[in-house]
């Protein structure tokens, strides 16, 4: 009789032991799962977005024009103050060159447009395709001519000022506007050239992105330019 209460005893031991251990692990593995819940691996982080800030760089390129009827722009990317860029070769437009349209996409250069401003001095022709507005930016006075295909622009700035900047602007009879030496600069995107009179400067800017249409369009465009007294 003895013997069977002791090993009764024994086991009742062995129980309590196996029951201190489980409850034990069992506390453990529930404070590593709450743990874990909550660690940095698991709770998704919040990363601020920097505001704009200024940029120092030596050349700041003309803002490109966006399609809309408020000519709001945005700037382009910055050239590198390391690269000097020189003119590249120019032909000399031919104002006589037609343009045929595409439906709604090609800009007719056969029914123009022609605008004048007395206080700016320039008068310019453009397509009647096209939207025509007048804002002001920092350096002076833009006039924008709006399109889907891309906008082309005015700026005009006082004698000292340019709508945008450049460390080697060189003057050039390579392509002349309204008679007067030029600095032109064309990248796939757009041609902008450069210009200036007794008490302005002017700045003509062709949005075309590439296509040829555009880009013929945007050499009448140049061509049609005059200084006005």
């Amino acid at each position: 009789m003895e013997t069977k209460n002791s090993t009764y005893l024994i086991l009742s031991i062995v129980l309590l032991i196996l029951s201190v251990f489980g409850g034990y692990f069992l506390f453990q593995n529930f404070k590593n799962t709450t743990k874990t819940s909550y660690n940095s691996n698991t709770v998704p982080k919040i990363e601020l977005i920097p505001t704009d800030s200024p940029e120092t760089e030596q050349i700041t390129a003309i803002p490109t024009i966006e399609s809309s009827s408020s000519a709001k722009i945005t700037s382009l990317p910055a050239t590198s103050s390391t690269t000097k860029i020189s003119p590249t070769k120019i032909l000399t437009p031919s104002p006589t060159k037609i343009i045929t349209p595409t439906k709604s996409t090609t800009l007719s250069s056969t029914n123009l447009k022609d605008y004048s401003n007395s206080t700016d001095g320039f008068s310019i022709s453009y397509s009647s395709l096209r939207v025509f507005t007048q804002d002001t930016e920092a350096t002076g006075n833009r006039y924008t001519f709006s399109s889907s295909v891309g906008n082309f622009a005015v700026h005009v700035s006082s004698t000292g000022s340019w709508a945008w900047t450049h460390p080697d602007r060189q003057f050039t009879t390579n392509f002349t506007v309204s008679d007067q030496s030029t600095f032109r600069y064309d990248i796939s995107t757009q041609t902008i050239v450069d210009l200036q009179s007794s008490d302005k400067n002017y700045t003509l800017q062709c949005i075309h992105n590439g296509k040829e249409s555009v880009k013929a369009e945007c050499e009448a465009f140049l061509a049609s330019f005059k200084l006005v007294n």
